[in-house]
């Protein structure tokens, strides 16, 4: 018997080894890869289908007013990871899988049901409808995957035994993140302008008291003073108080109509702090503001159907109108790549803007000429500080009421801002597409590693099958073992060894079963088509 610490192997020995016992390296590397490739005609198909979503940050706000909703606090960058994590457990929540199942009406398959059977007898508090749609939910977390690409794509992947069921799953989960994603945008600012609308409504109703206490104490303090021979001086009161009350009517519709010219310009991103009026438009409106305080030096001297007010109105209006169509023909000029409606709206948006500092200007005017006749009316100190309370009163809820509809234009803006953000900043740049052949059987993997098991498994046979074998195959294994010198040998065959019948057995065995799964192969080919 051979010494193992004596025995010494060539390239040659190897390769002799290799050849006695080749097939029983060839058989396995054949019958493995055979069996696996039929294996996998048992295993049911699974089909994969992706969509690809691209995040992008998006600003559709001017500068000023990006300021103006800024807190001036600075993010710092987060990684693949953070940005993955959250993602990836808001698409795979409960409600997300649970909206999923709703709106594809998916069913609990048998297996769920069997599974449902046997943990129900456990579970008692749990109804077997609740534990299934708690299984369902599971089962489909596991069959979705979110991976990340740079810093703004995700994929979502969705597999399923169905193309067609794995093509609509991944469609309709995309769909919900993009629902769910611009739900959440706006929930903030919605709730703020909730706040906003309820201060609005409570501080208008407030100023609306205040000025019809103001009003009806004005017309009080007319009556008064009617025995007194002061017929001009009352009817001016009495015409510049409908003045008054008309131009704050005017004001609050002018403020509503060119928030909502704001939101209409707001995707074509004009930054109107910096808009630049040309210097004739600047003169035009220095020239109609000039002519409000003229307005309140006759006032407190002429009737209101005096030819001087009379006139100092009209020119007012010309100034007015030659302002109007300056701005118009400025936005043409300045903005020509805007379409038609935008222009108009820009137009009309500067427009209402002299208007209303215009108003304003007028209206406080208009307040010191009243205040002038009413001192000639009456000195009574009490109607004096009777009066300045009221008046102090309007101003006090006018500026708060003011400030609230500050607050709900930015709001609105915000609102208008974050909605036409949210829709464009999630973006499917790759679509869901039917998946035209399975993930899984990989016939070629299973293939590679069915050669590489035979490989193993025939090699392993024989190094066993070596190791065992204590017979001479050399003359020197007969002289280390011995100690004898060989004088001769007398060669029996051509080849260094014979195959034996149980060799002969072994190789028709193998190649009978090999034959019959390359049949069975080939059946279950043409029978799935």
């Amino acid at each position: 018997m051979n010494t193992p610490g004596q025995q010494t192997f060539s390239i040659l020995d190897f390769w002799q080894i290799v050849r006695k016992y080749r097939w029983y390296l060839i058989l396995p590397v054949v019958i493995v890869p055979l069996a696996a490739i039929l294996a996998t005609f048992f295993i049911p198909p699974t089909y994969e289908s992706s969509t690809t979503i691209l995040i992008k940050e998006t600003n559709v706000l001017p500068p000023t007013v990006q300021r103006g909703l800024q807190t001036g606090q600075t993010r710092r960058a987060e990684s693949n990871t953070e940005i993955l994590d959250p993602l990836a457990s808001q698409i795979k929540s409960t409600k997300y899988i649970k909206s999923l199942i709703a709106k594809l009406n998916l069913p609990v398959s048998e297996k769920l049901k069997r599974s449902v059977a046997e943990r129900a007898a456990t579970m008692e508090d749990v109804s077997p409808a609740e534990l299934a749609e708690n299984l369902l939910v599971e089962y489909i977390r596991e069959q979705i995957n979110i991976t990340m690409t740079g810093f703004n794509i995700i994929t979502i992947t969705v597999s399923s035994s169905s193309p067609v069921m794995a093509r609509k799953m991944t469609q309709t989960i995309a769909e919900i993140f993009l629902e769910e994603s611009l739900a959440q945008e706006l929930a903030g600012i919605q709730g703020n302008i909730s706040f906003t609308e309820e201060q609005l409504d409570v501080y208008r109703d407030k100023l609306y008291e205040a000025q019809n206490k103001l009003k009806q104490f004005r017309q009080d303090m007319i009556a008064s003073s009617v025995e007194e021979d002061t017929t001009t001086m009352n009817y001016n009161l009495k015409s510049i108080f409908s003045a008054v009350e008309a131009l704050d009517i005017e004001l609050n519709d002018s403020d509503q109509k060119k928030t909502g010219l704001m939101i209409s310009l707001l995707p074509y991103k004009i930054d109107f702090a910096t808009l630049n009026l040309p210097g004739e438009i600047r003169k035009s409106k220095t020239e109609l503001m000039n002519t409000i305080p003229k307005l309140a030096d006759l006032l407190g001297r002429y009737s209101w159907r005096d030819a001087k007010i009379i006139a100092l109105n009209q020119e007012a209006k010309d100034l007015s109108a030659t302002l109007d169509q300056n701005i118009k023909e400025y936005v043409a000029r300045v903005y020509p790549d805007l379409p038609s409606h935008a222009q108009d709206d820009l137009a009309q948006y500067l427009i209402l803007e002299t208007n209303i500092e215009f108003m304003q200007n007028k209206s406080a005017a208009m307040e010191k000429s009243i205040g002038k006749i009413k001192y000639r009316l009456t000195r009574d100190p009490d109607v004096e500080v009777t009066l300045d309370r009221l008046q102090s009163e309007v101003s006090r809820y006018r500026e708060l009421y003011n400030l609230f509809v500050e607050h709900s234009q930015y709001a609105a803006i915000d609102q208008s801002a974050k909605k036409i953000e949210a829709e464009s900043k999630y973006m499917i740049v790759k679509p869901a597409v039917l998946p035209l052949s399975p993930i899984s059987p990989n016939r070629k993997k299973m293939l590679a590693i069915g050669i590489a098991l035979g490989l193993m498994l025939g090699a392993g046979f024989i190094f066993l099958k070596v190791m065992i074998d204590d017979s001479f195959k050399k003359v020197e294994d007969v002289e280390n073992f011995l100690r004898l010198k060989v004088l001769a040998t007398v060669p029996r065959i051509a080849t260094p060894y014979t195959t034996s019948k149980q060799d002969r057995g072994l190789i028709y065995a193998g190649s009978a079963i090999s034959l019959l799964l390359l049949a069975a192969i080939i059946f279950m080919k043409f029978r799935n088509g």
